[in-house]
């Protein structure tokens, strides 16, 4: 009985051991609250120092571009020249081709801004010395011809002039000017028409005031007409006659004649200067 009791003591103790030794095995509680799983942080990606760069944008286009257009035509074509023109000179800046100057003196022509030719006279006549200065010449087309100026004079004196001539010699002209004759029928202001063929003189006249006009000479069928209009296409016939002599040139002039030499300047301005066929 005495060994049973110390056997059943030594189970006992022996039992009591691996209890101890199981409990032993098992973790150790840490008394921590469960969380709920859904609460927890994702899993971050590692962070990186390089930061890439933006993708690279459509340019902005701030405004429409503007459609296609048809390339303007020019607008300094020429102008097709009149029927009939065989020259003209508005006198825009700079003489036209075609002009010669006999005894020119440039201190005493120009060309004004608003476009007339204007030339101040001297002493000397083409119709009596000769040798006025400043004559301007431009070929005559063969056949019927027209010449045609405005002129704006306002002469003052005796035997002030401003004049288109058609010329040859001393002997053979023909002349239609805006002038002053005291002596004459007009008894002073007045449009002139003179010609002289063969050394053979004759004259027409007008007594007018006027100091804006258009002059016209035509030669046509053997006849030479002189024409006045005190406004555009309203002509008047001066005079005519047979024409004897084949003119080779025209030309514009300004004189004063002044005998005894006590005359002002006269100042004769010049528009344009046509010639056509009639």
């Amino acid at each position: 009985m005495k060994k049973l009791a110390i056997f059943l003591t030594m189970v006992f103790f022996l039992l009591v051991s691996c209890g101890q030794i199981t409990s032993a095995l098992q973790p150790a509680s840490t008394n921590l609250p469960v969380v709920p799983t859904d609460t927890l942080a994702p899993t971050e990606e590692p962070t990186s120092t390089f930061t890439p760069a933006p993708p690279t944008e459509e340019p902005t286009i701030t405004s429409t571009p503007p459609s296609p257009t048809e390339t303007p035509e020019p607008t300094n074509i020429p102008t097709a020249t009149p029927i009939g023109q065989v020259f003209r000179d508005d006198f825009d800046g700079n003489l036209q081709p075609g002009w010669t100057w006999q005894n020119e003196v440039p201190s005493r022509w120009t060309i004004t801004q608003d476009g007339w030719l204007q030339i101040i006279g001297e002493d000397a006549s083409l119709l009596g010395e000769g040798m006025q200065s400043n004559l301007l010449w431009h070929e005559l087309p063969e056949g019927d011809f027209e010449i045609t100026v405005h002129l704006k004079a306002n002469p003052t004196d005796n035997f002030q002039q401003a004049t288109i001539y058609i010329y040859e010699d001393g002997e053979n002209y023909i002349a239609i000017n805006r002038g002053y004759c005291g002596p004459c029928a007009t008894q002073g202001n007045g449009i002139y028409m003179e010609y002289k063929i063969n050394g053979q003189l004759g004259a027409y006249n007008l007594a007018t005031k006027e100091t804006d006009l258009f002059l016209r000479l035509e030669s046509k069928g053997n006849v030479v007409s002189g024409y006045y209009a005190f406004a555009p296409d309203k002509w008047v016939r001066l005079g005519r006659f047979g024409n004897y002599f084949a003119f080779k040139k025209v030309g514009l002039g300004v004189s004063n004649v002044d005998i005894q030499g006590i005359n002002a300047d006269l100042i004769g301005l010049f528009d344009y200067f046509e010639i056509r066929r009639p």
